[in-house]
């Protein structure tokens, strides 16, 4: 099986909550603040409904005290010191990878490769750079 090369296409922000399947906010964002905003506005909605300006509405003093926490690199939403299940986290989409994406891709692992080979028990990032000094002064 030919499977094509990948290639980082776009980032997203994937909003859910955990273990709901009703959560209105369950959706894919441009950019984390937009993201972060929807899923409050959708959880606050859901919880304790949205104000209305024209009525004055039971429990309208009664609101959320939101905060994110980021943990394991995804943002959890936070109600009065409370989980709410609700996460933000960070997705890639990938496409098929270009002609020139591949040469670049095989000559990073070749480089990585010949630096595990001058350092293999120093950090990937000293190692590159230990390599690259060598082939500049090659």
């Amino acid at each position: 099986m030919n499977v094509p090369r990948l290639a980082r296409a776009i980032t997203v922000f994937h909003v859910w909550m955990e273990d709901s399947n009703y959560f209105d906010g369950n959706a894919l964002y441009l950019d984390l603040d937009t993201a972060k905003a929807h899923a409050a506005y959708d959880y606050e909605g859901d919880e304790y409904g949205h104000p209305d300006e024209d009525r004055d509405d039971e429990g309208a003093n009664i609101r959320p005290d939101f905060i994110w926490d980021e943990n394991y690199g995804r943002w959890a939403l936070i109600d009065h010191g409370r989980d709410t299940g609700v996460r933000v986290a960070e997705r890639t989409v990938y496409r098929p990878a270009t002609p020139h994406e591949v040469q670049q891709q095989d000559a990073l692992t070749a480089a990585e490769e010949a630096a595990r080979a001058v350092g293999p028990h120093m950090p990937l990032r000293e190692a590159l750079e230990l390599e690259a000094a060598r082939r500049a002064s090659a």
